[in-house]
């Protein structure tokens, strides 16, 4: 880089770096930006349900533009998005137009691994609702949805009037396994397996991903029968009827037999040590003496540093009574269900590969 390019004046640079600043170290503005929190998922939840990420596309767009085309206010549209530019959402090339950052590229619908799904659940207004009541959790130790709605989340997902919340948690479930599909192939030899069985894998994205990927592997997803359906056409869309089948499974009762590999993800982070046992140790009843067990799950470390699993971690004591395990925990869970922690493989995703085998 030249000497004149590095002494251009700030005049001259786009507007949103020309007003950057560096991170507070003000200790009253950290405690206020930390108590403000909620209001940065209000206001990402305000731009997916209009669908700004998507208005915005690979442009710049100004804010008038983009209230009309999402039938908003103007000047409250801005005042919000110019909370996603802090938050590195959104950037602002000229004074009231905006573009999509690199992060807020995800949160288009039409992209690849798009997280606009994922983010919009976890954004949802029924979050804000549950939280509010999140005191009570840590003083009791009940997990809130149970204490609020009177019942466990997975059964009040069921129920027909809830089949819209359910929706968006359902498309979040997907949109968070693509996006972790290339890294868990490109981190694991899923090809050195001949029998895959999924638990607990919904309508099958991973699992059909390997075998994609690995034509001499066969498959099966254990999962609940109101979802076998959905599955079955999937599997038949992507050409694998013949080296993929379903069963329908309460892991909780037993799992089929048959794998070499047994796979999960996050499913174990759902449940508290006394379900999640009863779990594995179905699996290890049925799983040979050479098979392998692969979690993908958070795996969390006593550092202060952030990590997204320590967010996740009070999303399980919100909605499912669930927790995200360091390395220890789930060498301790995996002994008392019969398994040995072999390796912890790290993966281009929020989530990690732990990989164990029968003792």
């Amino acid at each position: 880089m030249s000497a004149a390019m590095t002494q251009t004046s700030p005049a001259a640079l786009p507007y949103a770096a020309s007003q950057q600043t560096a991170p507070t170290t003000n200790p009253a503005e950290i405690a206020f930006q930390a108590g403000l929190g909620y209001i940065v998922s209000a206001c990402l939840n305000v731009a997916l349900k209009l669908r700004i990420p998507d208005l915005i596309g690979d442009g710049v767009v100004d804010v008038k533009t983009l209230a009309r085309q999402a039938g908003a206010n103007e000047d409250y549209l801005f005042r919000v998005l110019r909370v996603l530019e802090t938050q590195q959402i959104v950037t602002r090339p000229i004074p009231r137009g905006f573009q999509l950052s690199a992060a807020g590229q995800l949160l288009r619908h039409d992209v690849a691994g798009s997280l606009a799904p994922a983010l919009e659940w976890i954004a949802d207004p029924l979050h804000l609702t549950l939280y509010s009541h999140l005191r009570e959790s840590v003083e009791t130790g009940e997990t809130t949805f149970d204490a609020v709605y009177g019942e466990q989340f997975f059964d009040w997902s069921t129920r027909p009037e809830n089949a819209e919340e359910a929706a968006v948690f359902n498309n979040a479930m997907t949109s968070v396994s693509e996006m972790c599909i290339p890294a868990f192939l490109e981190a694991y030899p899923f090809g050195s397996f001949e029998k895959i069985v999924d638990v607990g894998g919904g309508h099958g994205a991973v699992l059909r991903s390997i075998l994609k990927q690995h034509q001499g592997a066969h498959g099966t997803l254990a999962e609940m029968l109101s979802l076998l359906p959905a599955a079955d056409a999937a599997i038949a869309q992507d050409g694998l009827a013949d080296r993929c089948n379903t069963v329908a499974c309460n892991f909780f009762e037993s799992v089929p037999a048959g794998g070499d590999l047994y796979f999960m993800k996050h499913i174990v982070h759902d449940w508290a040590n006394e379900p999640a046992l009863r779990l594995l140790k179905n699996i290890r009843a049925v799983i040979p003496a050479d098979g392998t067990l692969l979690l993908a799950e958070a795996v969390l470390d006593d550092s202060p540093a952030p990590h997204l699993g320590k967010l996740v971690d009070i999303e399980m004591i919100a909605f499912v009574g669930g927790k995200e395990r360091t390395t220890g925990e789930f060498r301790d869970l995996l002994a008392s269900a019969g398994f040995a922690l072999r390796r912890i493989v790290s993966t281009k995703s929020p989530l990690s590969l732990v990989e164990a085998v029968p003792c």
